[in-house]
């Protein structure tokens, strides 16, 4: 799994957008970063395994691995808490 500062800007800011939700195919910039993204193994595609688990969407969309979900979890835990008053 790679460190959150070795991910370029982009692919950082659609790794947040997955936690959203799906990302769907919307220009070829876009699907070219996802495809990046799996080949580091924080994205997949949804897929045939998604629809038979009860997903409705896309099966073209991409959602977020378990270690996707690590690396955004490890980079919010190393951010310092703003405190208030």
């Amino acid at each position: 799994m790679p460190d959150a500062p070795d991910l370029p800007r982009e692919e950082r800011k659609l790794l947040r957008a997955a936690l959203d939700g799906p990302l769907h195919d919307a220009d070829p910039v876009q699907v070219g970063l996802c495809l990046r993204l799996c080949g580091r193994q924080l994205l997949q595609r949804a897929g045939a395994a998604a629809q038979a688990n009860g997903w409705r969407g896309s099966p073209h969309a991409f959602v977020l691995t378990r270690e996707g979900w690590a690396l955004l979890k490890a980079e919010r835990r190393r951010k310092p808490l703003r405190r208030t008053g």
